[in-house]
């Protein structure tokens, strides 16, 4: 019953079917990664943790990204896109996820500062 349900749910669009896969995928992953966190080292230093690391790696992934791709036909051989052009929308993600893992190196800093002074 609950199958027939999901299939005719997940097949009626694509592009929600994507956005629903997309965001359980991401919340399946920081989920973990924070759950494991979370047991460890607590609430707030977990989300930190998490947060850097997470941000982190999808800075060096879309750097590679970046360098390395697209591995199909030369930009030269589409029409109205230059090497440039084609890495716009990765160049972007790097710099949001860098900003957003300094963001979260600072405030790990700020909360190991925080730490210390409580611990005098």
């Amino acid at each position: 019953m609950f199958r027939e349900l999901f299939r005719s749910l997940l097949s009626a669009n694509l592009f929600v079917t994507g956005i629903i896969l997309t965001l359980a995928a991401v919340a399946l992953f920081y989920g973990s990664m924070y759950l494991l966190t979370y047991t460890n080292l607590g609430k707030k230093l977990g989300f930190l943790v998490t947060g850097a690391a997470v941000f982190g790696w999808l800075s060096i992934t879309s750097l590679l990204f970046v360098v390395y791709a697209p591995r199909g036909p030369k930009p030269e051989n589409i029409e109205g896109l230059n090497a440039f052009e084609i890495r716009v929308i990765p160049i972007t993600y790097l710099l949001v996820s860098l900003v957003l893992f300094l963001v979260f190196l600072t405030a790990l800093h700020q909360h190991e500062q925080t730490q210390e002074g409580a611990d005098y």
